[in-house]
């Protein structure tokens, strides 16, 4: 069902910034246009840097490269990860210490992503743990996630 952002702010019970932001009666927050998160665009030059356990990140090389991915700060947050070029090296993602919960196993230790258009979205579980939301990739286009254990 459509619903337009006035319609939500209707639904406001407990104001935070008038009928701009509030709470609804199950405490779902209301009003807003969206929510702005980090975003990071990882190259070769930033190979070994940690992208945040949060927000939105890119990785673009055209070698053989690998990013660290820092721990979650907390359960529940997400990670959106995507090679948005046409790059053809393998984008490598390590958690620093943090396990990868997905259908390969619990103890995934790694995402190789290659070609344009590979995405994955990690969920974290607590500040240990990540689980596998998503991941998308176009045969296509030639582009793959793999997470290995």
């Amino acid at each position: 069902m459509a619903k337009s952002l006035e319609s939500h702010r209707s639904n406001i019970q407990t104001s935070i910034h008038g009928r701009r932001l509030g709470l609804s009666q199950d405490d779902v927050l209301l009003g807003a246009k969206g929510l702005a998160g980090a975003v990071t665009n990882a190259t070769s030059d930033t190979t070994g840097t940690a992208l945040a356990g949060y927000g939105f990140h890119t990785v673009s090389t055209t070698t053989n490269d690998v990013w660290t991915l820092s721990d979650p700060i907390r359960a529940g947050l997400e990670v959106k990860i995507a090679t948005a070029t046409t790059s053809t090296g393998n984008h490598a993602i390590v958690p620093a210490a943090a396990t990868i919960v997905s259908t390969n196993g619990v103890a995934g230790s790694s995402i190789i992503m290659q070609g344009v258009g590979a995405s994955v979205t990690l969920l974290s579980l607590s500040t240990a743990a990540w689980t596998l939301s998503s991941r998308t990739g176009s045969t296509t286009a030639g582009a793959t996630v793999v997470v290995s254990s």
